[in-house]
């Protein structure tokens, strides 16, 4: 997979036409003869970067040398995306020397620049490159977390270019951590991605990679096709590393049937791909590889022959890795010093920054205090304003339930003075009538007169009802509490609604208004339950703190939601009145309820000294022997 994502990345970089690779070498030749006519501008750190790149695996050394003149070049012109595809390139290059501290020091770096630039491509790049030099150290974890960043980026931009090779080096980190299933399931998306956009390089390399997963899971046939599809998919194609690692896994399928001639054959094809290719690595595996066997066939010089080609491509790699490391320090050294400048250069913009902040601030300040100084009666007259509305907003709710409140009082004086004494008249009438008839009248008029004499006591009752709900005389007389409980009895239905009432530190009488005021919450509150809550259950407390009182009703109905409450036509409308109510004595008001849960109302109201504006306790003194 690292191959495929390297050229994934050859074709990010670049625009310009390619010139048609017969492997590493002609390809190194083409760039190079396109160096030699190529000025020294953009279109040169381009070609630097794709040389760099196809010197990777036969001469990384080399890579490194043509990524570091391609960084110089792209920050001499201001190049800042060519600065960072540099750094990516060099990133590359030094993994692949197996210098990973400088090769995560690199892509940090290109990480940073590309988040500097707003360039989300190579923060891709980026991410993917860390994530697999992790992977290369066996630290999976952190890999696989900088994989999948990356890959979220390149899905929220639609890159599916840029996350097809990741998607196999997904897979290929779970295998190594052996996690076959979600190896399996990766590389198979990866697989199909490449198919879909015609990513040749990294289909071959993920048909490799599940063999290699299929191999591990003990699907033997299904490791052998992928495996011989990724051979044959790389016919006439720069990719020796996928082809030694399909070729060493037929070859390990071979030996696992106890075929050995036919994994002799596979390793040899192995090792001549990796030549073929300039594969060091691959060299290097496919060597041990076939030493091993002959070493298990008693073969000894084969088996020693083997081992000097493995050796000595072992010294080789060894003695690039030195010259790397050399190559790295200073590299690193010239990180270090472009961190450091760019530091200094930051610092000194910071240092500009903060003393235009300070005069910015001091300007600040000397216009505030100006627009203070001279808004302030500006300000005092509109706080004065306020306080005025608030005032005549309060006054015009105490003036709405005095009128209310005097209103009840009427029509209860006027029900018992009027209509209260005219029934009583009508009712003496209607006996002395049946008393100067005396035996005249027949049964039937008898029965008739007894009907008529019930249906005035009824509407004497009814008056008399209407008249104590109106302006109950227990709520002039003994306050709140006794005024509740008669009002629950007259209404209480033991077979349908159970009615549980808790008072509380309620011994000493309220404020007249409070007092009024609460009653009428009361009333709302307990006659909405019986008409739309469909409860079996209520209870109803009443509990004075030091300068607060709460009434709290509960209920087991149907319940409803609380933000509709303002639009049925009836409950709403007496929600609404209550929060007037509550608003008035400045107080608090909450509505819990959900539908099939029931309902639960509080309010808090604080305990003032009753305002002058309302005297409903005087005024219905006045009348206190005139209702029944």
């Amino acid at each position: 997979m690292q191959k495929s994502l390297l050229l994934a990345f050859l074709l990010f970089i670049t625009a310009l036409p390619s010139v048609r690779a017969q492997g590493p070498s002609a390809r190194a030749d083409s760039l190079q003869r396109l160096l030699r006519v190529t000025g020294q501008d953009t279109n040169r750190v381009l070609l630097l970067i794709q040389l760099a790149w196809d010197r990777t695996d036969d001469n990384p050394l080399a890579a490194v040398r043509y990524g570091e003149q391609s960084l110089t070049l792209a920050r001499q012109l201001g190049f800042r995306q060519g600065e960072c595809k540099s750094l990516l390139m060099l990133g590359w290059a030094f993994m692949r020397t197996g210098n990973y501290p400088t090769a995560l020091q690199t892509q940090l770096q290109a990480r940073r620049l590309a988040e500097k630039i707003s360039y989300p491509d190579g923060i891709i790049h980026a991410d993917n490159a860390i994530g697999y030099a992790y992977s290369e150290q066996g630290n999976y974890r952190m890999g696989l977390r900088y994989y999948f960043r990356a890959k979220k980026l390149a899905e929220d931009r639609q890159n599916y270019i840029l996350l097809t090779p990741i998607l196999g080096n997904i897979g290929n980190a779970y295998l190594q951590a052996g996690k076959l299933d979600s190896a399996l399931l990766y590389t198979r998306q990866g697989y199909d991605y490449d198919l879909r956009y015609h990513d040749r390089h990294s289909e071959i390399g993920d048909l490799s990679l599940l063999g290699d997963v299929e191999a591990r899971r003990g699907n033997h046939a299904a490791a052998d096709e992928y495996y011989r599809r990724s051979i044959a998919r790389a016919q006439g194609m720069p990719v020796s590393y996928a082809l030694c690692r399909s070729y060493l896994g037929l070859a390990q399928l071979a030996r696992t049937r106890q075929e050995p001639e036919l994994a002799l054959a596979y390793g040899r094809q192995a090792l001549e791909a990796s030549r073929r290719g300039r594969y060091a690595k691959g060299v290097f595996e496919a060597s041990g590889y076939l030493a091993e066997i002959h070493a298990a066939r008693g073969n000894s010089d084969e088996a020693y022959r083997f081992l000097a080609v493995a050796a000595a491509t072992r010294d080789s790699l060894f003695s690039q890795t030195k010259v790397a490391q050399v190559q790295a320090l200073s590299f690193s050294e010239q990180l270090r010093q472009q961190e450091l400048a760019e530091e200094g250069a930051l610092a000194a913009a910071e240092r500009r920054q903060n003393i235009l902040l300070a005069a910015l601030v001091l300007a600040t300040l000397l216009g505030g205090l100006t627009y203070l100084l001279l808004s302030r009666r500006h300000l005092r007259r509109e706080v004065e304003f306020a306080q005025q509305l608030q005032q005549l907003q309060q006054q015009r709710a105490a003036a709405v339930l005095e009128a209310e409140s005097a209103e009840r009082r009427r029509i209860g004086l006027d029900l018992h003075d009027g209509v209260g004494q005219l029934l009583s008249a009508a009712k003496m009438q209607i006996g002395a009538l049946r008393e100067e008839l005396g035996n005249l009248s027949t049964p039937e008029q008898d029965h008739r007169f007894r009907e008529t004499m019930d249906i005035v006591d009824e509407s004497v009752r009814e008056v008399r009802s209407i008249s104590h709900n109106l302006m109950p005389n227990a709520l002039i007389k003994r306050g709140l509490v006794r005024a509740v409980q008669e009002f629950l009895d007259k209404i209480r239905q033991p077979a349908r609604l159970r009615i549980h009432l808790e008072t509380i530190g309620l011994e000493q009488r309220l404020p007249a208004a409070v007092e009024v005021v609460l009653y009428r919450i009361i009333q709302e509150l307990v006659q909405n339950i019986i008409k739309h809550a469909r409860a079996t259950e209520l209870t109803l407390q009443l509990i004075r703190h030091e300068g607060e009182v709460t009434v709290l009703v509960e209920d087991n109905g149907v319940g409803f939601e609380v933000q509709d409450a303002e639009h049925p036509p009836e409950a709403g409308i007496g929600l609404r009145n209550i929060a007037s109510r509550v608003a008035y004595l400045r107080g608090r008001f909450n509505v819990d309820s959900r539908p099939g849960r029931g309902t639960t109302i509080s309010v808090e109201v604080p305990i003032y000294p009753e305002p002058e504006t309302i005297s409903a306790g005087q005024s219905a003194g006045a009348h206190d022997g005139a209702l029944y």
